[in-house]
């Protein structure tokens, strides 16, 4: 599959980002969204950060690495110090599983900490940049729920209400109308950018309820034996009433950084509330199956067991199994071929496996 749609030619900065801040990254998608802006933009100063400290990929003055605890004021003043941060990526948080596990750090993390960021970013605009911050807020397509969107639903987000079902759902909801009225004030110019899925999540399980679908195929490409929580057997018909909304993660990558790039007067081509759907594309966890068996043989195949884990399922019940993303693709995000997107996720992974050996 050609990667011509991604289209990296049309992420163009604003010319007031001079430096990006991006929170968690220490994770998978924060480590791949820095790799992608030090590749793209030869002249980007870069901070990130996260509660460990993140990989450095770059001997690079332009990148500063920095371990802090965001639910520290002081440590989130001392990130701007001494800086100009024009642009922010905030991708921190307390993944689904995590947060209906532990309510008090899920709120913690991922609603406490947020705010605080946007009150040290509305600081940080009006005393030192003198206009608003480009601030994207990393949400999730967890702030759906409710009788519109089942696993079978498609969803059209102007006629679907917000009515999460998990925790970590409303949490980013919360998240999301602050900085919604963060934008209306004129504080920051921010963006709110629900992901899909991403496909292949590198690296450890997560305690996301949805790690189970990168996992079916990371771990037996890597000859380690890998649990499917929402079937009894590969003859259960939950593996295909349970669809998933995901995205390759190249793809994803490509579409935050436009998150930062796009253009304010994009916003006319949505419904005006500052939140973005990441495009994605519908499927079955069956299709995830026959993907592993075209990548990894019956041998992979063979890694596979069922175990229905009720807790996984429930939280994956509140998920709608497709989106209607026309108004973000105007917008200039892009969406995957839906033949062939995870297909082409997997064999990215399959490509990173090779290049480590």
């Amino acid at each position: 599959m050609s990667d011509a749609y991604l289209n990296y030619d049309a992420l163009k900065l604003p010319s007031h980002v001079e430096t990006v801040l991006l929170t968690g990254a220490g994770g998978f998608v924060g480590r791949e969204v820095t790799k992608l802006m030090l590749d793209l933009y030869p002249a980007l100063r870069i901070i990130t950060t996260d509660i460990a400290e993140p990989p450095r990929f770059t001997a690079d003055s332009r990148l500063r690495v920095v371990k802090a605890d965001l639910g520290d004021d002081a440590q989130i003043d001392a990130l701007f110090a001494g800086e100009k941060v024009g642009g922010l990526i905030a991708l921190h948080g307390i993944m689904s599983g995590g947060s209906e596990a532990d309510f008090e750090l899920g709120y913690t993390v991922n609603v406490d900490s947020h705010v605080a960021l946007l009150k040290a970013a509305r600081r940080h605009s009006e005393t030192v940049l003198a206009r608003p911050m480009t601030y994207v807020f990393i949400s999730s397509l967890a702030v759906y729920g409710g009788d519109k969107c089942k696993p079978t639903d498609r969803v059209i987000p102007a006629d679907t209400p917000i009515i999460p079902g998990t925790s970590y759902g409303v949490e980013k909801t919360i998240v999301e109308l602050y900085a919604y009225d963060y934008a209306r004030r004129g504080y920051l110019d921010a963006r709110s950018c629900r992901l899909p899925t991403v496909a292949i999540r590198t690296g450890a399980p997560s305690t996301a309820a949805s790690s189970f679908i990168s996992g079916l195929i990371r771990e037996p490409l890597q000859g380690i034996g890998s649990v499917c929580p929402i079937a009894e057997s590969a003859d259960d018909p939950m593996l295909d009433n349970m669809p998933v909304y995901l995205a390759r993660a190249k793809t994803v990558f490509r579409n935050i950084v436009w998150g930062l790039c796009m253009p304010s007067e994009n916003w006319k081509y949505g419904k005006g509330d500052r939140s973005i759907n990441i495009p994605g594309i519908r499927v079955t966890p069956r299709q995830i199956l026959a993907a592993l068996k075209e990548h990894g043989g019956e041998e992979g195949m063979r890694l596979v067991s069922y175990k229905k884990d009720a807790a996984v399922i429930a939280i994956c019940e509140t998920w709608a199994g497709d989106y209607d993303s026309s108004a973000e693709i105007k917008q200039g995000f892009v969406v995957d071929n839906v033949e062939t997107g995870f297909s082409a996720a997997v064999q990215d992974f399959k490509d990173e496996l090779a290049e480590t050996k």
